[in-house]
């Protein structure tokens, strides 16, 4: 089963904490999205995770039985 993760980046503007999301539909889609943004991190105090939502973009679809299987 694969799940939607979100890109969560927590940084701070004018001492104001400030949090931004972007969702994606897979761990390794928000991997990536994560280490284009490490420039954003080095560019300013950001916190940067991919979390898991717990909410499925895909699931394991069930096969129909053969039907040259006996009755």
């Amino acid at each position: 089963m694969t799940f939607f993760y979100a890109l969560v980046i927590n940084y701070a503007l004018q001492g104001h904490p400030l949090q931004t999301q972007m969702y994606f539909d897979s761990f390794k889609a928000c991997s990536n999205a994560l280490r284009a943004a490490e420039a954003l991190s080095d560019a300013m105090p950001a916190d940067l995770l991919c979390e898991n939502t717990g909410k499925l973009s895909a699931s394991i679809r069930p096969k129909l039985r053969p039907s040259n299987l006996g009755e």
